[in-house]
């Protein structure tokens, strides 16, 4: 069985390319995730502290035939749990089920914990308390037809949390998605960026680790895999030093950002001393009709709301518009330009021919990412 690093929908192929740029370069696409053969701890270790794409990584425990609840209760009930839930731990199940006698994740879930409880308390007396909020020990349970399989995330929390967001605004970019449509606009290290709608600066922020080469798990204390009996600590920390070491300093005027909102700069700039980059990523509050770089930029970059409602998307419109002028007047020449948006009908409003348009999911809703080469 393989390891499976999941991510959100779209992003498989990213992912695949960053495992393979890892040191994975068999790893296989799946559905919302990707297949990798090697389920060393090594692997573990090293997909978690370095992916930027990744949403959790998945070491499996036993795969079954699941035909009913009953087979699903008896094959969970074979897994030596002792070995992996500590007397006194939490657990959660997240459940992805498609069956056709299982048609409820959450009725599934309960069978495995079912499973779990009465082994556990047979054994030793007790069973686990289930806390699905921040669990101990987190598992996860996906059926597809009449296969079960049954997972140790050795994530634990999803990796999209850093841990320098100390601060948000509403509707924040998750920040393996701000990593994915780096990679996907092939931002370099050396690219002069700036994002003119900046909100609490989640763009800015993985764009300074990648050029820094910060690992993005380089914050994260909690982890997964530490509550495995087979986990090393030394190990890990050679894993972690290695990237650690990696590190360059961050230089200065290459990273620049605005926001109209108040709250949207101050939330920015604390996520900024957050993760250090407060001396090397200038932002400003201003409308970005009135906004002018320090440094011309030739890498835009931006994610702008876009509206639920009709009369949102009305009052959008000037934005949209201040965006394509932005591109057009404040860019170098030749430089790129790219727009994330989820609404069709605001992304006209930017007046420039997107030369490419890359569709992917955001948080269920089906966005664009245009790009636009500037002349």
């Amino acid at each position: 069985m393989d390891l499976f690093v999941t991510c959100a929908n779209c992003l498989e192929p990213f992912l695949a390319q960053e495992l393979a740029d890892l040191g994975y370069p068999q790893a296989v696409t799946g559905f919302r995730g990707v297949h990798v053969r090697d389920v060393s701890f090594d692997a573990i270790y090293r997909i978690n502290y370095c992916s930027r794409i990744a949403s959790r990584v998945l070491m499996p425990l036993a795969r079954f035939r699941c035909h009913d609840d009953r087979s699903l209760y008896l094959g969970a009930g074979k897994i030596d749990w002792m070995a992996y839930i500590p007397k006194g731990k939490t657990i959660a199940i997240d459940a992805n089920v498609n069956h056709p006698r299982l048609r409820n994740s959450l009725y599934a879930a309960q069978i495995v914990k079912d499973a779990i409880c009465d082994q556990l308390r047979e054994k030793t007396g007790e069973r686990p308390s289930v806390n699905t909020r921040d669990p101990d020990i987190q598992l996860n349970l996906y059926i597809q037809d009449e296969w079960a399989g049954l997972s140790f995330d050795t994530s634990g929390m999803p990796l999209h949390k850093r841990g320098y967001r100390q601060e948000s605004v509403e509707a924040p970019m998750q920040e393996t998605l701000a990593a994915a449509l780096l990679t996907l606009a092939q931002y370099k290290a050396g690219d002069v960026l700036c994002d003119p709608c900046c909100g609490s600066g989640t763009i800015l922020i993985e764009a300074a680790m990648m050029a820094s080469q910060t690992p993005p798990g380089f914050l994260r204390n909690q982890w997964g895999f530490k509550s495995l009996p087979q986990h090393s600590p030394e190990a890990w920390l050679k894993v972690k030093n290695e990237a650690d070491q990696r590190r360059i300093l961050l230089p200065k005027h290459q990273f620049f950002g605005a926001d109209i909102n108040k709250q949207a700069i101050h939330a920015c700039k604390v996520n900024l001393r957050a993760i250090g980059f407060q001396q090397s990523v200038e932002v400003v509050q201003c409308d970005i009709r009135d906004y002018t770089p320090p440094v011309t930029p030739n890498f835009i970059l931006t994610n702008p709301p876009y509206g639920r409602r009709l009369d949102d998307v009305d009052h959008l419109r000037t934005l949209y518009r201040a965006i394509g002028d932005f591109m057009k007047r404040k860019a170098a020449k030749p430089a790129r330009g790219f727009v994330f948006t989820g609404s069709f009908e605001l992304s006209k409003e930017v007046g420039l021919a997107a030369n490419r348009r890359h569709v992917l999911d955001n948080g269920g809703i089906e966005a664009r990412l245009l790009e636009f080469d500037l002349y």
